[in-house]
């Protein structure tokens, strides 16, 4: 909920006597906190182990970086001949991980055997192109269970190591003309029948809770979208969500502005910012004033026994905040609830 819907609807305001009125009825109160701010694996994930890579399928994708198996265009021409046995071989790793990949194209990527994590492996690795737009490497790595890398989170691979100055793997993307991790956005976006002509592009990382990928595409209108890749699912699982919403899931768009959404830690950051005398074991959301847009919140803490209720400007508003115990909030029709004052 965001803070624009927190409009007070209040009738006969001007009996009150007083011209900053609230209004606690029909009052929506703040949003729910959104979930940790940075819940995501980023794009720098070297090296293996680090925690801001703590995806089973990202700490796996280092080991072919770091070992000397690259693609082999000899290998991709060959596989050519045998596009329907890679099809059919990709289409048995999609279905055995849950991808949520309706399957357009595929070719055989690389092999070849490989130490990870002691053990020896025969690997192969498959591109395969979605008709959602979206492209994955598929790894076969028995007896370890196969593993899906998106394109887009493959593109963030090259581009951290490229920015450290780390020589990068040979893992691109070719099929269905893919040129690069903003052109293949801007397929998804189109796909989903979202009207977006797509002018920026960013990776923002795999969700360490859910496996859920996302990416930030910015529009040429000043529109932004999230474009959530869940890790297994069927293909109308992928979802193409409003930067204004993604910020309900703790995703916030960096490349389009976004009012970010009230919540009661919003509301105790700025009392505290304040340097109130009062640490809140309890607080109630009042409603926001219809003059001066400041919000309106009970305190119950130790530091203050006659109550306190605050007046919060936010947003740029410039009106100044304020604090007043109880009994001055009941003169002003506003009675705590939290607090019992004689």
């Amino acid at each position: 909920m965001r803070s624009a819907t927190l409009t007070l609807v209040c009738a006969g305001l001007t009996l009150l006597g007083w011209a900053g009125a609230v209004c606690a009825q029909n009052v929506s109160p703040p949003a729910s906190n959104p979930p940790s701010a940075n819940p995501f694996t980023g794009g720098n994930c070297r090296p293996v182990g680090n925690p801001a890579c703590d995806t089973w399928q990202m700490r796996q994708w280092e080991y072919y970086h770091d070992v000397p198996f690259h693609l082999d265009q000899h290998v991709r021409d060959a596989a050519k001949e045998d596009r329907e046995a890679a099809l059919k071989d990709s289409q048995k790793l999609i279905d055995a991980l849950s991808l949520p990949c309706e399957l357009l194209d595929a070719e055989r990527a690389g092999g070849g055997k490989i130490q990870v994590e002691g053990k020896m492996l025969d690997v192969t690795v498959y591109e395969v192109s979605c008709h959602s737009g979206t492209g994955y490497f598929l790894v076969s790595q028995p007896p370890q269970r196969s593993l899906a890398i998106s394109c887009f989170a493959a593109a963030a691979r090259r581009e951290s190591d490229l920015a450290q100055g780390v020589k990068p793997d040979e893992f691109n993307c070719t099929l269905s003309g893919y040129k690069d991790a903003k052109t293949m956005a801007a397929s998804v976006v189109k796909d989903a029948g979202t009207n977006c002509d797509v002018s920026g592009y960013r990776w923002v990382g795999v969700s360490n809770k859910t496996g859920t990928e996302y990416s930030e595409v910015a529009c040429s209108d000043g529109h932004g979208y999230v474009l959530e890749i869940p890790q297994s699912g069927p293909p109308s699982d992928l979802a193409v969500v409003g930067c204004q919403d993604a910020v309900k899931e703790g995703v916030k768009c960096n490349l389009t502005a976004v009012t970010m959404p009230v919540t009661l830690d919003t509301l105790r950051a700025a009392i505290q910012d304040h340097a109130v005398n009062c640490t809140p074991a309890k607080m109630r959301f009042i409603g926001r004033e219809t003059q001066e847009r400041r919000y309106v919140v009970e305190l119950q803490c130790p530091q203050q026994p006659k109550g306190l209720v605050a007046f919060i400007p936010l947003d740029g508003n410039t009106n100044p905040f304020e604090t007043v115990d109880c009994p001055t909030a009941a003169t002003r029709a506003l009675p705590c609830k939290l607090t019992v004052t004689q």
